[in-house]
Protein backbone atom coordinates (compact mmCIF):
# COMPACT_ATOMS: atom_id res chain seq x y z
CA UNK A 1 0.00 0.00 0.00
CA UNK A 2 1.14 3.72 -0.97
CA UNK A 3 2.05 5.94 1.85
CA UNK A 4 -0.75 8.91 2.29
CA UNK A 5 0.81 11.91 1.93
CA UNK A 6 -0.08 14.77 3.74
CA UNK A 7 -0.42 16.75 0.45
CA UNK A 8 -3.23 14.36 -0.10
CA UNK A 9 -5.45 15.46 2.73
CA UNK A 10 -4.81 19.06 2.76
CA UNK A 11 -5.58 19.18 -1.17
CA UNK A 12 -9.03 17.14 -0.55
CA UNK A 13 -9.74 19.75 2.04
CA UNK A 14 -8.99 22.40 -0.20
CA UNK A 15 -11.07 20.87 -2.67
CA UNK A 16 -13.69 20.27 -0.21
CA UNK A 17 -13.84 23.72 0.93
CA UNK A 18 -13.23 25.91 -1.95
CA UNK A 19 -10.42 27.73 -0.39
CA UNK A 20 -6.79 28.40 -0.44
CA UNK A 21 -4.26 26.75 1.41
CA UNK A 22 -3.86 29.80 3.68
CA UNK A 23 -7.46 29.54 4.77
CA UNK A 24 -7.07 26.01 5.78
CA UNK A 25 -3.66 26.88 7.95
CA UNK A 26 -5.74 29.68 9.88
CA UNK A 27 -8.59 26.66 10.64
CA UNK A 28 -5.64 24.41 11.44
CA UNK A 29 -4.25 27.47 13.62
CA UNK A 30 -1.05 27.07 12.51
CA UNK A 31 1.12 29.53 10.07
CA UNK A 32 1.11 28.98 6.49
CA UNK A 33 5.14 27.66 6.68
CA UNK A 34 4.08 24.89 9.29
CA UNK A 35 1.28 23.99 6.73
CA UNK A 36 4.37 23.92 3.59
CA UNK A 37 7.00 22.62 5.49
CA UNK A 38 5.05 19.01 6.62
CA UNK A 39 2.63 19.11 3.12
CA UNK A 40 4.84 16.75 1.66
CA UNK A 41 5.64 14.20 4.52
CA UNK A 42 3.74 11.06 4.64
CA UNK A 43 0.91 11.62 6.71
CA UNK A 44 2.38 8.96 9.27
CA UNK A 45 5.28 11.04 10.28
CA UNK A 46 2.55 14.06 11.41
CA UNK A 47 -0.08 12.53 12.22
CA UNK A 48 1.27 12.35 16.50
CA UNK A 49 1.82 15.64 16.12
CA UNK A 50 -0.54 19.28 17.08
CA UNK A 51 -0.48 19.78 13.27
CA UNK A 52 -1.58 16.43 12.45
CA UNK A 53 -4.24 16.12 15.10
CA UNK A 54 -5.65 19.16 14.05
CA UNK A 55 -5.78 18.57 10.21
CA UNK A 56 -7.47 14.89 11.24
CA UNK A 57 -9.93 16.29 12.95
CA UNK A 58 -10.75 18.90 10.32
CA UNK A 59 -10.92 16.06 7.89
CA UNK A 60 -13.31 14.01 9.77
CA UNK A 61 -15.63 17.19 10.34
CA UNK A 62 -15.23 18.57 6.61
CA UNK A 63 -16.23 14.43 5.53
CA UNK A 64 -19.05 14.29 8.28
CA UNK A 65 -20.89 17.32 6.85
CA UNK A 66 -19.61 16.71 3.42
CA UNK A 67 -22.33 13.54 3.34
CA UNK A 68 -24.78 16.31 3.32
CA UNK A 69 -25.13 16.97 -0.66
CA UNK A 70 -26.90 20.08 -0.01
CA UNK A 71 -24.36 22.05 1.54
CA UNK A 72 -22.28 24.33 -0.74
CA UNK A 73 -18.39 24.76 -0.03
CA UNK A 74 -19.11 28.40 1.07
CA UNK A 75 -21.83 26.85 3.32
CA UNK A 76 -19.77 24.53 5.01
CA UNK A 77 -17.24 27.11 5.54
CA UNK A 78 -19.41 29.57 7.25
CA UNK A 79 -20.25 25.97 9.59
CA UNK A 80 -16.36 25.82 10.67
CA UNK A 81 -16.29 29.53 12.14
CA UNK A 82 -19.66 30.09 13.09
CA UNK A 83 -20.34 29.94 17.23
CA UNK A 84 -23.24 28.37 17.88
CA UNK A 85 -22.46 25.81 20.10
CA UNK A 86 -23.59 26.48 24.16
CA UNK A 87 -20.66 25.17 26.56
CA UNK A 88 -21.86 24.33 30.34
CA UNK A 89 -19.90 27.29 30.75
CA UNK A 90 -22.00 29.56 28.38
CA UNK A 91 -19.90 30.14 26.13
CA UNK A 92 -20.55 29.86 22.16
CA UNK A 93 -17.99 27.16 20.26
CA UNK A 94 -17.38 27.11 16.94
CA UNK A 95 -15.82 24.04 15.03
CA UNK A 96 -12.38 25.44 14.24
CA UNK A 97 -11.79 27.24 17.97
CA UNK A 98 -12.49 23.62 19.30
CA UNK A 99 -10.11 21.91 17.17
CA UNK A 100 -7.22 24.57 18.17
CA UNK A 101 -8.18 23.70 21.96
CA UNK A 102 -7.29 20.37 21.20
CA UNK A 103 -9.41 19.27 24.07
CA UNK A 104 -12.35 17.49 22.10
CA UNK A 105 -13.03 14.50 20.04
CA UNK A 106 -13.54 14.46 16.51
CA UNK A 107 -17.54 13.38 17.29
CA UNK A 108 -17.88 16.36 19.50
CA UNK A 109 -16.87 18.80 16.77
CA UNK A 110 -19.59 17.07 14.41
CA UNK A 111 -22.02 18.35 17.36
CA UNK A 112 -20.54 21.67 17.19
CA UNK A 113 -21.01 22.08 13.46
CA UNK A 114 -24.60 20.19 13.77
CA UNK A 115 -25.86 23.48 15.94
CA UNK A 116 -24.49 25.68 13.00
CA UNK A 117 -25.98 24.31 10.54
CA UNK A 118 -28.86 24.22 12.75
CA UNK A 119 -28.86 27.68 13.26
CA UNK A 120 -28.42 28.21 9.83
CA UNK A 121 -31.77 26.61 8.68
CA UNK A 122 -33.73 28.39 11.44
CA UNK A 123 -32.89 31.65 10.16
CA UNK A 124 -33.62 30.17 6.70
CA UNK A 125 -36.98 28.72 7.82
CA UNK A 126 -37.80 32.23 10.19
CA UNK A 127 -37.45 34.45 6.33
CA UNK A 128 -36.83 32.46 2.96
CA UNK A 129 -37.47 35.48 1.27
CA UNK A 130 -34.72 36.76 -1.25
CA UNK A 131 -32.25 39.27 0.40
CA UNK A 132 -33.67 43.27 -0.51
CA UNK A 133 -30.44 44.03 -2.70
CA UNK A 134 -30.66 40.71 -4.54
CA UNK A 135 -30.79 40.14 -7.92
CA UNK A 136 -34.22 39.63 -8.13
CA UNK A 137 -35.32 42.55 -6.00
CA UNK A 138 -33.33 44.64 -9.07
CA UNK A 139 -35.32 42.57 -11.60
CA UNK A 140 -38.30 43.77 -10.03
CA UNK A 141 -37.26 47.37 -10.17
CA UNK A 142 -36.24 47.26 -13.11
Amino acid sequence: MQQLLTKTIVDNLADKLKCKKKVLSSYLGVTPTTLSMNIEKPFAEVKDNKFGKRLLSLLYVVDAIGKDLSLSPDVMRHILVMPKYRTKEGMFLDVVSAIHYGEFNDEFLVEVAKAALHSLREKFDRDNTPAKNSLYHQALDA
